[in-house]
C-alpha cells in the first residue's frame, strides 16, 4: 500500500454552541490540515497522485475558511465548527474536487494546536 500525504493550514476563529467550557467562548486556532490518500499501485509517473494535484483539490476550501469565522460558514452556521466536523466536511470538499480520483482519498486530520487533531476517514468497506 502506497501513501501520499500533504500538509496544508489555514487560521480561523470558532466556538462551540452546544459545549459547556472554555471551547464555547469565541477564539482561534491555527489549523493544520493532513490530507492523505492511499493506492495499492502507482500509475502514472509512478506515483499515486501528484502531490500538487492534493494541493490544488484542498486550496479552495481553505481558502474560503481562512481568516474566518467559522461560524458563520455554511454547514457550520448548523453544525458545530470542532475539530472532528471540520475534517469530514474538508475530506468531503476535497472527494468533490478530485473528481474520478477520489476513491483514493483516504483522511483528512485537522489540528487544532500542536498536540490535538481530528481525524475524519474513509469507511473501509
Amino acid at each position: 500500500m502506497y501513501e501520499v500525504r500533504i500538509v496544508v493550514g489555514f487560521s480561523a476563529a470558532h466556538r462551540l454552541r452546544d459545549y459547556k467550557g472554555k471551547c464555547e467562548h469565541l477564539h482561534g486556532h491555527n489549523y493544520k490540515v493532513d490530507v492523505r490518500a492511499r493506492s495499492e499501485r502507482t500509475g502514472e509517473g509512478g506515483m499515486v497522485i501528484d502531490f500538487g494535484e492534493l494541493k490544488e483539490a484542498a486550496r479552495p476550501i481553505l481558502e474560503k475558511l481562512d481568516h474566518s469565522f467559522l461560524n458563520d460558514i455554511e454547514p457550520f452556521d448548523r453544525r458545530e465548527p470542532s475539530a472532528e466536523n471540520i475534517a469530514a466536511f474538508i475530506f468531503d470538499e476535497i472527494e468533490q474536487e478530485l473528481g474520478e480520483r477520489a476513491k483514493m482519498l483516504h483522511s483528512v486530520s485537522v489540528w487544532e494546536s500542536d498536540t490535538g487533531c481530528a481525524t475524519y476517514m474513509r469507511d473501509p468497506d
